[in-house]
């Protein structure tokens, strides 16, 4: 791992968020250096939104808020009174007064040269405003791919993302198929898949403690999802799939969210069974707990641009903890042979009581390897590698192009 850097992380999500890939490195990352992980800048529109809809209240525009999770990582949210205004004389002025408000904190914290790390395509005014000693570029999903993206704003997002992919130093993407999208973008991008914290998973699974209170009645068996409900999850399969798996359960566990009517229909109706169980989101810390107590796991994703693009982090929790997995057919789920594919309409319900009864200590020795080979320490070990690797060569060669090619790390 690097050592003795200064980190300055702009996350697309809040730190206190369900745990994603940014949670995983940086948290890894700051045993050994020192990371400033800021939350989202708001912008001026969502705000007014969640304010008229009562889900924000002048109150949480005060600011700006720093604080201190661990020895050696910080956590900063930026005001909300100069939120994000666009090109407007306006957000020319609450540009200048972010921007300032993040300096004071870096000279507070005595970061000089720090590694920027941003994580979407709308972060490249970040770019130059702070020493950098390095910037990195990390992509994560098709972004132009999500959910209401309109057609007029994709090609805005896809030229954003391209002039924020030249400037970089490092480019890191989570599968195979980002790679593939992505390196006419950049001579150095690198395929560096998501990961489990194995070792908590495995130890959590193997405990032999009780399920979470609210799953320990279920009736079997339990196939359950667990991770953010949005428009990437195929909410009719679901219900569909729950009115035929009367003899079971299922638990869905998770903040809940979605855009379109279909949706929010399929979503209304899964609630509605008595045998359905939207628990919400729950703490971190307990997420181990409930994908043990799961006998089958599901991914159930959409078909589209977005999941096409996707390596679903769960998946590598859920094999941890030894479950059989019933997946649609995407390719985060085609790349482990032991995970069970739905193709079409083919009953899901069925699949979920199959893989149920076929399960076998084999099987869950053959999901573990596949995990144990796929952990976090090695995504960071193999992040670091490639940051050191292009620091020496800036050292030696300041003035040399970009000359390495794209190379899978792990």
């Amino acid at each position: 791992m690097i050592e003795g850097h200064d980190i300055l992380c702009f996350a697309p999500g809040p730190w206190d968020d369900i745990w994603r890939n940014r949670h995983q490195i940086m948290s890894r990352l700051a045993r050994a250096n020192r990371v400033l992980y800021v939350e989202p800048w708001p912008y001026l529109r969502a705000m007014l939104r969640s304010l008229r809809r009562g889900q924000l209240r002048w109150a949480d525009l005060r600011g700006p808020r720093l604080s201190r999770v661990s020895e050696n990582l910080y956590v900063y949210r930026p005001a909300g009174w100069a939120p994000r205004a666009g090109r407007s004389v306006l957000g020319s002025v609450t540009q200048a007064a972010y921007m300032a408000q993040v300096r004071r904190v870096l000279r507070r914290l005595e970061f000089r040269t720090p590694i920027v790390w941003l994580f979407q395509p709308d972060m490249e005014v970040f770019v130059g405003q702070f020493n950098q000693e390095l910037l990195i570029y990390h992509v994560v999903d098709e972004y132009a791919g999500y959910a209401g993206v309109s057609e007029t704003w994709r090609p805005v997002m896809q030229r954003m993302e391209q002039h924020l992919a030249q400037r970089a130093d490092l480019v890191f993407v989570t599968s195979p198929a980002l790679w593939e999208r992505k390196r006419a973008l950049n001579e150095r991008v690198y395929l560096v898949p998501n990961a489990v914290d194995y070792q908590t998973f495995v130890a959590v699974a193997d405990s032999g403690a009780p399920p979470p209170q609210d799953v320990a009645a279920l009736a079997r068996p339990i196939a359950g999802y667990v991770g953010a409900i949005n428009d990437k999850v195929d909410l009719a399969l679901l219900a569909r799939t729950a009115r035929s798996l009367s003899a079971g359960s299922l638990i869905l566990v998770g903040p809940a969210s979605t855009t379109d009517e279909e949706g929010r229909r399929a979503l209304a109706e899964l609630r509605a069974l008595p045998h359905v169980r939207l628990l919400g989101r729950r703490p971190v810390g307990d997420v181990p707990r409930y994908i043990a107590a799961c006998d089958v796991c599901l991914l159930p994703y959409r078909v589209n641009e977005w999941t096409r693009n996707i390596d679903s982090l769960k998946l590598y929790e859920y094999l941890a903890c030894g479950k059989p997995v019933v997946a649609t057919d995407v390719p985060a789920a085609r790349q482990f042979p032991v995970v069970t594919i739905v193709a079409g309409e083919q009953d899901l319900a069925a699949s979920i009581r199959a893989a149920w009864r076929g399960d076998n200590h084999a099987l869950r020795d053959a999901r573990r390897n596949i995990a144990a080979q796929n952990t976090w320490d090695g995504r960071v070990d193999a992040l670091s590698a490639a940051i050191e690797a292009r620091l020496e060569e800036r050292a030696s060669r300041p003035e040399q192009g970009r000359a390495r090619s794209f190379e899978r790390l792990v």
